[in-house]
């Protein structure tokens, strides 16, 4: 367990690290602060629950996680989850979500992680800038609470770049015919298996952002307890970052389903030229097919098919031969089929 208690007093903002349970005690005495619970077990929750009075709900949401982004009213204080994504790095749709539980209370905030919180060092950083311009120690509670969601949004930005930036090289590849020429059914197999991955991260994306502007909608509008009035012209700015946040979302969904049926449609149009190159040639030779044919089948004694007796007969039906392949060969092109 790592645990930091901070609270603002003359304009400053003051961090100290909390060891152990024991060391938990002394949040009871503060009067306006934030208590940062990182990798915390059972004992410390049930330490947390018992200083900060929780309801079990809300001790058994926070021990299983991987809950919805929400917001809960408890009476006494408000349970929210807020939800980051950071890029992994490894590719372009590999990014982890940050996972962080928010019990608001009138004077206090609980926040609690698994793991390093890069929301939560950029929100510590923001007040430590902001602590001397506060008019009011009192809302530091509430200043927290907006800060990580803010935060939280605006992780959304750095994956959807991401994201756009292989959208831009993905599309050069399927625009690209003679590259489309040389795949086979491994490549074809692997670029629709990356957009149908990249449609799922998009489609999980946007729920969880629909999450995000449902809970910053209510903050908005003055209908979470605890909450200074304040705040609520900063959780509009939020709100309206969801919207484009969303809308982004929903351009990108509409621009993968357009390359996937454009690259479908370049694949129906390369087999389609191959087809009607193989039936041109399958045309072609049907007339000559039939005529060595029927010169090659053998009938009764004293018959014989004409020009077969002489060598100019012979010839006769090479250059006949070549005069209807030539012919058909014309009459494709003015069709415009070669």
């Amino acid at each position: 367990m790592r645990a930091i208690l901070s609270s603002i007093s003359h304009k400053e903002l003051s961090s100290k690290e909390l060891i152990n349970n024991e060391d938990l005690k002394s949040v009871a005495g503060q009067d306006t602060c934030w208590l940062d619970v990182q990798d915390f077990d059972a004992d410390t929750l049930k330490s947390l629950g018992e200083f900060f009075s929780l309801d079990p709900l809300t001790l058994e949401d926070i021990g299983s996680g991987k809950q919805r982004i929400k917001t809960e009213d408890y009476q006494t204080y408000i349970f929210s989850v807020s939800k980051g994504v950071v890029n992994s790095g490894k590719d372009d749709f590999e990014y982890s979500v940050e996972e962080i539980f928010l019990v608001l209370s009138e004077k206090k905030i609980l926040t609690l992680h698994k793991g390093n919180s890069t929301i939560v060092t950029h929100t510590l950083d923001s007040l430590k800038n902001r602590a001397k311009t506060l008019k009011k120690e009192a809302i530091l509670n509430s200043l927290v609470f907006h800060t990580i969601y803010d935060f939280s949004v605006d992780s959304f930005y750095t994956v959807l770049s991401e994201i756009e930036n292989w959208l831009v090289s993905i599309r050069s590849e399927v625009l690209d015919f003679d590259s489309l020429k040389a795949k086979d059914i491994s490549d074809v197999k692997n670029l629709l298996g990356l957009i149908s991955k990249a449609r799922k991260e998009l489609s999980e994306l946007r729920i969880m952002l629909s999450q995000h502007r449902d809970v910053v909608s209510l903050a908005e509008r003055g209908s979470v307890n605890f909450l200074s009035v304040d705040l609520m012209p900063a959780f509009r700015d939020v709100y309206d970052h969801t919207f484009q946040l969303i809308e982004t979302l929903d351009s990108y969904m509409l621009r993968t389903g357009d390359m996937r049926d454009l690259y479908f449609t370049m694949r129906a149009a390369f087999t389609d030229n191959i087809l009607r190159l193989l039936t041109i040639v399958a045309t072609i030779f049907l007339p000559l097919t039939f005529l060595t044919g029927f010169y090659g089948m053998n009938f009764t004694a004293g018959f014989s098919q004409p020009g077969t007796g002489s060598i100019a007969g012979f010839w006769g039906m090479v250059v006949f031969m070549v005069s209807m392949a030539a012919v058909l060969l014309v009459l494709f092109k003015r069709r415009g089929w070669v």
